[in-house]
């Protein structure tokens, strides 16, 4: 595996500093999302994406036979 040159000598690829955006980097959600009122519920406003919220295997097993219906 290469990767390009990062200007740094040895082991520059190790070395080099990543160029990551730990910043939240989301959009937000239609009003027609099931969640999309879940943002207050953690802290954010309506409409925020939230990452932290999990559905039951049972949850998911309503929403798959509601859309299958």
């Amino acid at each position: 595996m290469l990767a390009k040159d990062v200007g740094k000598k040895g082991a520059g690829v190790l070395r080099g500093k990543p160029n990551i955006h730990w910043k939240k980097d989301r959009g937000t959600d239609v009003a027609s999302a099931p969640w999309f009122d879940l943002g207050p519920v953690y802290g954010e406003k309506e409409g925020s994406r939230i990452n932290d919220h999990h559905l039951t295997l049972a949850e998911k097993k309503a929403a798959r036979e509601q859309a299958n219906d």
